[in-house]
């Protein structure tokens, strides 16, 4: 009777979880990313070569602040890039090119912003837009330059 019940609470334990990874409430992750009262929309991305000679992708995005205080874009996403499965430093210059990313925005404004990050090698690379919390769970992504 104990090894009935127990396969039957196994069996439970396991639809239970299945349950929980196929919920038709998630929502398609693209390049528009929203979390509380902000939006961050990815938009193109260009190669440059820096003057150190290091060839960087510079990625453009629009950031809105819907909140009733004013934000800054820096803050309010966790913007990471990958090439394959290896993580590329971010470069952007907050003080020089980049400076959009920590001007304060106030509520209902809308600000083109940029992000910059070093490139290992010339494949794809993957822009991942998270939650500003410690596990930085994806809510966006965009691919550029790859097939």
């Amino acid at each position: 009777m104990k090894k009935l019940v127990t396969i039957l609470l196994m069996f439970v334990m396991i639809l239970e979880l299945n349950a929980c990874g196929t919920s038709s409430e998630k929502e398609e992750i693209t390049n528009v990313a929203k979390y509380e009262d902000c939006v961050l929309t990815l938009e193109d991305a260009t190669i440059e070569t820096t003057d150190t000679g290091e060839k960087v992708i510079k990625v453009g995005a629009t950031y809105t602040n819907n909140s009733s205080e004013p934000l800054y874009a820096y803050c309010s996403f966790a913007v990471r890039a990958f090439q394959g499965d290896v993580e590329i430093d971010e470069v952007s210059n907050i003080n020089g090119n980049e400076a959009s990313l920590i001007k304060e925005i106030k509520n209902g404004e809308t600000v083109n912003v940029s992000y910059v990050f070093k490139l290992k090698d010339d494949s794809k690379v993957e822009v991942l837009i998270g939650e500003p919390t410690a596990n930085q769970i994806t809510i966006g992504r965009k691919e550029y330059f790859g097939e």
